[in-house]
């Protein structure tokens, strides 16, 4: 009998393959006191266990180096200098010195005391770094141990083609190594999807779908699953129909995306000469890279709340490394900052008293940096003070009302003044934009525009709130509909009202890296998307070979007889080449 078993999906991939479950013992750690005239040469036995753990992780940065691969070299990196933090390794030793205790408890009590602490502290690359450092305790003790990290290397095949790969959790290390060896796809027990583990498994483009609880109980060794990162599933022992469709499924999408990849490099034209612009959605690193890789043309969508998904808010300056690092990334290429959109089903811990009964409707977005103007100003500052690394802009999100613009206005101009007695340089022309995502500010986009230096529709929480649906409640998902005529009407207001403002208008939500809905946009004058750069290549494909004036003419046709979405959905995949 076939088992589903879920978790959160990392990469859109599938794999089919035998699983290998990788149990490492459990690491048996005494606790002793020590004799005085012993208490130096248990310091050595901590420096040299040490010195054979960064030998370990040095290897495998060996082995990184020719691969260009930049985020697994970046976290491997970052493990080499928490090896080297006196917070951690000279406090264990003061702890051995001070306590007269092994090493192995100096080094889990400091570790516990600083997992405690990084919370308080003032120290932003620590406090984000908590995961790293659970790693690297982890390979000192193994190295203490004698059961070194480098056994990894032994306790896996050196083939790993069809294998699927269990695992309670991941380093960075054991990953690299185990795409040296072309594992097939990964599956963990613990992990979240903006853990180190999660992120480099993205870079790597290796199916990877985490938080499986009790995998290692449920998965047997050697039998057959399918993994599927889109949905986060794991199929365990499917039947051969179901084998069937999921390697169809792969080797079409293998095809699919080479195919695509050689329209990268072809001119952002449609079939009949209209120019469009392709920009990517990003936040993370690796998405600078991928986006960077898709060749857009600048990021359009750069979302700022993993900044303050953990516990601890970030200060200004935390925030302006974020941002240069973005614009230094870019190289040139204009960077679109979203300020802090949080609230709805998003909210930092820090921020949880603004927690409404309806946080939908509650206080989110604009609104909520509004409410909480010391926490805004700090982002806005960071956001001026990146300005000199590179073309930035502001987007503000969730507008419902002019004086909203005029009072983020109001501050940034504030903040601008501040910099500049602070004898800072800033761009001064910096534009500021809004997202168009609630039917009153559709509504009133011409008043909107005349405020704003640009536009960009979020189409997710446009069709939400006008359609009076959440699309995840499977009682009313089937009232989800991006071409409703009442939604169409709304873009193409947003739309006119950008052209005769003279200002740019982008659409930056779901329906901008939808292939087809691309042409729908297209059809309504859109000529700027931005999208995951997953999707940059495919949407690319969809409009070059489109007819714009084919697609305008259908979209035109569709509002005026308001005929059914498949027709017009139908009608704009077969508008290629002009027909």
């Amino acid at each position: 009998m076939s088992l589903t078993l879920t978790g959160i999906g990392v990469t859109s991939g599938i794999a089919l393959g035998r699983v290998h479950r990788l149990t490492p013992g459990e690491l048996t750690l005494p606790e002793y006191h020590l004799d005085a005239d012993a208490v130096e040469a248990e310091t050595e036995r901590m420096r040299q266990a040490v010195q054979r753990g960064d030998r370990f992780l040095s290897g495998v940065l060996e082995r990184v180096g020719g691969s260009g691969n930049e985020t697994a070299r970046e976290l491997l990196e970052a493990h080499r200098l928490i090896l080297q933090d006196p917070m951690l390794i000279e406090a264990a030793r003061e702890r051995i010195r001070d306590q007269q205790i092994n090493a192995e408890w100096a080094l889990a009590l400091q570790g516990e005391s600083l997992q405690e602490e990084f919370r308080r502290l003032d120290d932003e690359y620590l406090a984000l770094r908590r995961e790293d450092l659970e790693q690297v305790v982890s390979l000192i003790q193994r190295e203490l141990a004698e059961q070194p990290s480098a056994l990894f290397s032994t306790q896996v095949p050196h083939r790993l083609d069809d294998t699927i790969l269990v695992a309670a959790e991941l380093a960075p290390a054991d990953l690299t190594i185990l795409s040296q060896r072309r594992v097939a796809g990964l599956i963990t027990e613990h992990g979240g999807p903006w853990s180190h583990s999660a992120i480099l498994a993205r870079s790597l483009e290796i199916p990877m779908v985490l938080g499986v609880h009790h995998a290692l109980e449920l998965l047997e060794e050697g039998e057959l699953v399918v993994l599927d990162g889109h949905y986060g599933a794991v199929l365990v022992r499917p039947d051969e129909n179901l084998q069937r469709h999921y390697s169809d499924k792969q080797a079409a999408s293998l095809r699919h995306r080479n195919e695509l990849k050689r329209y990268l490099a072809q001119p952002s034209r449609t079939h009949d000469g209209r120019s469009f612009h392709l920009f990517g959605n990003a936040e993370l690193p690796i998405e600078f890279e991928n986006c960077l890789e898709a060749g857009v043309t600048g990021i359009g969508l750069m979302r700022t709340e993993y900044l303050f998904l953990d516990d601890q808010i970030p200060d200004e300056d935390a925030q302006y490394r974020a941002y240069c690092n973005a614009l230094r990334a870019m190289a040139g290429r204009p960077v679109t900052i979203r300020t802090l959109d949080a609230g709805g089903d998003k909210l930092p811990d820090a921020l949880a008293l603004t927690r409404g009964p309806n946080p939908a409707l509650g206080l989110r977005g604009l609104r909520l940096s509004l409410s909480v103007t010391d926490l805004f100003r700090e982002q806005l500052r960071a956001i001026l003070r990146a300005s000199v690394e590179g073309p930035v802009r502001i987007l503000l999100p969730m507008l419902t009302t002019t004086a909203e613009i005029a009072q983020a206005r109001q501050l940034i101009a504030e903040c601008r003044e501040e910099l500049r007695a602070e004898g800072l340089t800033i761009d001064p022309e910096l534009p500021v934009g809004g997202m168009i995502e609630t039917p009153a500010a559709a509504l009133d986009v011409q008043a909107m525009a005349r405020e704003l230096d640009f536009l960009s529709i979020g189409t997710n929480d446009l069709i939400q709130y006008v359609l009076a649906i959440d699309r995840q409640d499977e009682l009313v998902s089937y009232l989800y509909d991006p071409t409703h005529p009442g939604l169409l009407e709304l873009l193409a207001r947003t739309v006119e009202a950008g052209r005769h403002q003279g200002i740019e208008v982008t659409v930056c939500g779901e329906l901008a890296g939808d292939e087809r809905a691309a042409r729908m946009l297209l059809g309504l004058g859109v000529t700027h998307f931005s999208m995951p750069p997953a999707q940059v290549a495919g949407v690319k494909k969809s409009l070059i070979e489109a007819g714009y004036e084919h697609c305008r003419e259908i979209v035109e046709r569709y509002r005026k007889d308001r005929r059914g979405t498949d027709d017009l959905l139908e009608a704009l995949r077969h508008s290629g080449n002009g027909r």
